[in-house]
């Protein structure tokens, strides 16, 4: 992909309210463009755009405390062509094109959406689209022992003044605890590690245009993009408020290999090592509540309100991957599983914590419908240790956790085993399943029963329905995630080098859910979208002013890497 020019504006109010359920990432295709679009500007000019689909959602992020609210922002979608223009589309419009896929699309006159009137150039009316062909898959080559190689540089953008922190303080962070973390979590899949490091530079970008601040520093620094290559900018957290700066931002790759770009205005080995995990293709670990039950009635997604996991809120510890992320990513081996699908005789189980390296991890339940749900042992063992420690402050549960596999925002939910009343769900951060009562899982299609925990393991019943399981309350569509591309065992060629968190506000429901397959699926063309024709050189056929606010480059890899933005807003206490 070639970079974008386009910049996020400052977000202050929550998009989550008034999107709805619009807010993830598998919109209903439209074309032309829906209903929600309000007036067009007058006499349209029609282009025709060929490039690449480029999603992002701007999110908000960590806060001072964890009173405070975080909220996430509706999906913003761009079509790039080569030359690096883009052009802004609304987003339901082209749901149904898969991202980092070449298309054309042919453009009409403005429209005015949320995303407008909150600070963005308003997107133009999509008249028709044509699917030209999908985004290849990207793998890096393992180099000097390392999958994956990361340059280091500190920056002060536009506004900026130089902060306290150091360059080998961030060296240290990536060297140590991020890449010890990401290599136990993959079963060293992902060896990674500094292989550049640049002091302090001042740059004419600011974080109200990430793209052009990234790009600046890569010139500077001499950064090279390309499969398993991440450039990680230290921005300076000085002021505290500089216009457009997010607390972190973060490209979301295809997998491992796909390398990526992120900035950090904090040291925390949680938020960068959150941040990496976006690169390799991981959306976020959130909670899944409902009022006074584990999946039916009103219910709400908690955007990253998974403090287990390092793909939910980012704070001083830093747990293990959770079950449902490390299989998206393709790490989870297949004896740590064990399957149990609907219908079938019960299987009684002897989990063993997750943090550990051998025995069965995780019971994957499959329902009638596909969708995926996970058993999982949290003990203060391990990497997990702190549930045992003073570091616990928000007296998190040990014990057996209910996962579902989600869409794209939220690929994996954490469901509440011992659920509270809708008027609790801000102060309830205990969801372990109870021990000796039954629980319902699916609508009924699993009853799991915890028969007893200790810190080497728990036993548990998991018992299928024999008939039709009670409907649970439905999730939106969603971008169901793949097994990601996964990291070489073996080299290749060579190259060259290459805060506390916030409660959750009401949010939504949750995103669509579905199995994890074994292969990625064909593609499937969404009604209304032509089927794939030869592709011609990109670029477009009228001149257009280009949106200026669109989001995050990629890195071009045979051709396409798809990319979505993801921003973390540290609020002002």
């Amino acid at each position: 992909m070639h970079p974008h020019r386009f910049a996020p504006a400052p977000r202050r109010r929550s998009l989550r309210a008034l999107a709805g359920v619009a807010t993830v990432l598998a919109l209903s295709l439209a074309v032309p463009a829906t209903a929600a679009r309000a007036e067009a500007a007058p006499a349209p000019v029609a282009d025709t755009v060929v490039g690449e689909v480029v999603r992002a959602w701007p999110e908000a992020g960590l806060a001072g405390s964890a009173a405070e609210e975080e909220h996430a922002e509706a999906p913003l979608t761009w079509v790039q062509d080569a030359s690096g223009e883009a052009v802004r589309v609304p987003t339901d419009a082209v749901a149904g094109l898969p991202v980092g896929s070449t298309v054309e699309v042919t453009v009409g006159g403005q429209v005015t959406d949320v995303a407008a009137q909150e600070g963005l150039e308003p997107a133009r009316d999509v008249l028709a689209s044509t699917l030209l062909q999908t985004a290849p898959e990207v793998r890096a080559a393992r180099v000097a022992g390392l999958t994956n190689q990361v340059t280091v540089a500190m920056a002060v953008p536009a506004g900026g003044t130089v902060d306290g922190a150091t360059l080998a303080s961030v060296v240290d962070a990536v060297d140590g605890p991020v890449a010890g973390f990401w290599a136990e979590e993959t079963g060293g899949a992902v060896r990674l590690g500094v292989t550049a490091a640049h002091d302090w530079v001042r740059t004419a970008a600011g974080c109200a245009d990430p793209t052009a601040l990234w790009d600046e520093v890569a010139e500077r620094t001499g950064f090279q993009a390309g499969p398993g290559r991440h450039l990680l900018v230290y921005v300076s957290s000085l002021p505290r408020d500089l216009a457009g700066c997010s607390y972190a931002l973060g490209q979301v790759g295809t997998g491992v290999g796909s390398g990526g770009r992120v900035y950090v205005r904090d040291v925390l080995p949680s938020v960068i090592a959150h941040e990496l995990g976006h690169n390799f293709g991981l959306g976020h670990s959130s909670a899944h509540q409902c009022d006074a039950a584990v999946e039916t009635g009103a219910c709400r997604t908690a955007p990253y309100r998974d403090h287990y996991d390092v793909m939910g809120a980012s704070w001083d510890s830093v747990g293990s991957l959770s079950a449902p992320q490390a299989a998206q990513l393709g790490v989870l081996p297949a004896d740590a599983q064990l399957p149990v699908a609907a219908g079938g005789p019960a299987t009684p189980v002897t989990l063993a914590p997750l943090s550990a390296r051998s025995g069965t991890r995780a019971v994957r339940l499959t329902d009638a419908t596909g969708g995926t749900y996970w058993l999982e042992l949290r003990t203060a063992t391990g990497r997990d240790a702190w549930l045992g420690s003073a570091d616990n402050r928000f007296a998190l549960d040990a014990g057996v956790l209910l996962r579902r596999t989600g869409g794209m925002p939220d690929t994996a939910l954490l469901l509440d085993g011992t659920p509270s009343p809708a008027a609790r769900w801000d102060d309830d951060w205990q969801s372990a399943l109870p021990v000796g009562l039954p629980v319902a899982v699916a609508g009924g299609a699993f009853t799991v029963t915890v028969d007893a925990v200790t810190a080497a393991g728990a036993a548990l019943t998991v018992v299928p329905a024999a008939g039709a399981a009670v409907p649970v309350t439905p999730l939106p569509p969603g971008t169901t995630p793949e097994v990601l591309a996964a990291a070489p065992a073996a080299p290749l060629h060579t190259a060259g080098p290459a805060a506390p968190p916030a409660a959750a506000d009401a949010g939504t429901t949750a995103p669509g859910a579905g199995p994890v397959p074994s292969d990625p699926p064909a593609t499937a063309l969404p009604a209304g979208v032509d089927a794939p024709a030869p592709v011609p050189a990109a670029g477009r056929t009228a001149s257009g002013e280009a949106p200026a606010l669109a989001l995050l480059s990629g890195v071009g890899v045979a051709g396409a890497a798809a990319w979505t933005l993801v921003r973390r807003w540290r609020r002002r206490t």
